[in-house]
């Protein structure tokens, strides 16, 4: 197998996606850089695929010899007329995978990392999708983006803070330089590391709500003030932010984390209003208990009891429920939706205050729940 890089799309033969010294050739007179993975320590071929994986379609290309395209010819020549293929031609294969409701569209993606993020990024990807995948973990990115390559998807990780301006500049600019522009974009990086210390008003520590808002919020703007240029180029795009059922209701504590995504609502039917005429939409997506590993981790089996009372739907959510309704607010399937804040929630927000105590139900509560709500 060989990896070739078109230079004048990469700009610098291939090494701004992976060095190898003294392994490209030149071949003229295409201008082509190109090197062979038979040709490099066993080590760094996964490196290679890597990159193969995060270059622009129309950058690079996978030849499974190292033959010329004439060799290649002659030893498999095209099938007859009469006797189809027997086995689909690979490329077919992935064009089948691919279509989908993104195809052509390049997508940015925060906190891909894990969770939400990294079934957001899966979920465009599988459809068509090119996928930034952008989060503070530089191994949950690489993580993410070897998993879409490996299901043929195109993606470029990136490992950055959106809380730094500077940060979130170059991810743009990665993504237009890779990827030709960006049209879609999800914010659901979060301080999530933060909450254990997110307190009630008076016990809360300032920094805990001014490193929660830098985040958060101020992240979530810097990554749009960045995407509208760029959409608007492109002739409009679609935004998704990710709030939280903790920004629609009060509680004793994520005070920092609430209000942000509070704020962060307002700010989608802000920026909603002001970019509709330039075919931008925005909505947030509020989801309740979505059971991610990191949430699994921290919150113990009591918490997850009380709030699955409160839930109508009998299990709780998982990253994919929130990828899907993503991917749909994303696509031209939700083309007259906007400055919306849609909760995923199995119905927690839905219902009176006494739902979960029984209050106004004809319904007699199981044994078992009441002997469990007795214990907690």
């Amino acid at each position: 197998m060989r990896v070739v890089v078109d230079q004048d799309l990469c700009g610098t033969t291939g090494q701004c996606v992976l060095t190898l010294p003294g392994t490209f050739r030149q071949r003229e007179p295409d201008g082509v850089a190109e090197v062979c993975v038979a040709a490099i320590p066993q080590a760094l071929q996964a490196a290679v695929r890597l990159a193969a994986s995060q270059c622009p379609v129309a950058a690079i290309r996978v030849i499974e010899s190292d033959a010329s395209d004439d060799d290649r010819a002659s030893a498999h020549p095209a099938p007859s007329p009469a006797e189809p293929e027997r086995h689909p031609r690979k490329t077919n294969l992935i064009q089948e995978h691919t279509m989908g409701r993104f195809e052509g569209k390049v997508a940015v993606v925060t906190g891909a990392g894990a969770g939400i993020g990294k079934a957001c990024a899966l979920a465009i990807a599988r459809e068509g999708g090119r996928v930034v995948v952008a989060d503070i973990d530089a191994s949950a990115v690489i993580a993410c983006t070897e998993q879409i390559g490996a299901e043929a998807g195109q993606a470029l990780a990136l490992a950055m803070d959106i809380a730094d301006a500077e940060a979130v500049a170059g991810l743009f600019e990665t993504a237009e330089r890779h990827f030709g522009g960006v049209d879609l974009l999800v914010n659901n990086a979060s301080a999530m590391h933060l909450t254990p210390r997110d307190r009630a008003i008076v016990d809360l520590d300032l920094a805990v709500w001014d490193q929660t808002m830098a985040t958060n919020l101020r992240g979530t703007l810097l990554c749009c003030r960045q995407a509208i240029p760029r959409m608007i180029a492109r002739g409009g795009g679609a935004i998704v932010n990710m709030s939280s059922c903790q920004g629609l209701s009060g509680d004793t504590a994520l005070t920092s984390y609430a209000a942000s995504k509070a704020a962060m609502n307002m700010l989608s039917a802000s920026l909603a209003t002001q970019y509709g005429h330039a075919q931008i939409r925005c909505n947030a997506v509020a989801p309740g208990l979505i059971m991610t590993e990191r949430l699994q981790a921290k919150l113990d089996e009591r918490m997850q009891w009380h709030l699955r009372r409160h839930q109508l739907l009998p299990r709780v959510g998982r990253p994919e429920d929130v990828a899907a309704l993503v991917a749909f607010l994303l696509s031209d399937d939700a083309a007259f939706i906007t400055g919306q804040v849609v909760r995923i929630d199995g119905g927690m927000l839905a219902h009176v205050p006494t739902y979960a105590d029984g209050g106004n139900s004809r319904v007699p509560r199981a044994a078992d729940d009441t002997a469990e709500a007795a214990r907690c």
